[in-house]
């Protein structure tokens, strides 16, 4: 009998230490499966529009329309407009160019065309009639034919709309610099002249005819987009 009552305590101080181990190790492997986790899961998780089962998420067209045409400085006499897909937009070559893109060639051109969006600060720039002169002016030779102006509306604005083709002899970069401007044959100007505030601006693409004339109906839609910028 002694010795069965020695054997019962020890039996049980032996049971009672294998479990507390047990529960050691088991608490140990939960502990570094939730570390594992937090590890696994960070910067690595997808976003949630991207979660299995959803859409993808729809990349923006390089050339999607986008709204440009704010003047640096006098805010309130500026303009927007939307660009339309196609026109590549490109950085100004002058302080006086408040935007400037490059208008691809259609097959069979070997020049790109170019439209550029002028300002040149409050009360210049001329006005409507002389400025309409001067673009016309710089159209010469065979093929050339007579300005055609008209007027649209955008944005509660009227637009004084140019259209004019022949050779192109563009104004030199600067008065006295630079080589003499290389004419142009069988060249066509789409412009336009809107008020500011404070001054017009001036709206010029320039290209070879048919370049031009596939991007008619976006130069109508771009002054169709234009809106004081208030």
């Amino acid at each position: 009998m002694a010795a069965r009552g020695t054997s019962w305590p020890v039996a049980l101080a032996f049971t009672l230490a294998a479990a507390l181990l047990l529960t050691a190790a088991c608490g140990r492997r939960a502990q570094e499966g939730r570390t594992a986790t937090a590890s696994t899961g960070a910067g690595e998780e997808a976003p949630a529009s991207q979660e299995r089962g959803s859409a993808p998420l729809t990349p923006i067209p390089v050339h999607a329309p986008a709204v440009s045409g704010e003047p640096s400085g006098n805010a309130s006499g500026g303009l927007t407009w939307t660009v339309p897909e196609g026109f590549i937009e490109e950085p100004p070559k002058s302080p006086m160019r408040k935007a400037q893109y490059r208008v691809p060639a259609v097959p069979g051109d070997t020049e790109d065309g170019e439209c550029v969006v002028y300002y040149f600060g409050a009360g210049q720039g001329g006005d409507v009639k002389s400025n309409l002169d001067r673009w016309a002016d710089q159209f010469s030779g065979p093929g050339s034919d007579s300005p055609k102006l008209s007027e649209v509306k955008a944005g509660g604005l009227t637009v004084s709309r140019a259209e004019v083709r022949g050779t192109y002899t563009p104004s030199p970069m600067a008065i006295g610099g630079g080589p003499e401007p290389r004419p142009k044959p069988d060249y066509m100007l789409m412009g336009a002249i809107v008020p500011g505030d404070d001054a017009n601006w001036f709206f010029k693409c320039t290209g070879p005819v048919n370049t031009m004339e596939a991007n008619r109906a976006r130069f109508d839609a771009l002054l169709a987009s234009v809106r004081p910028a208030r």
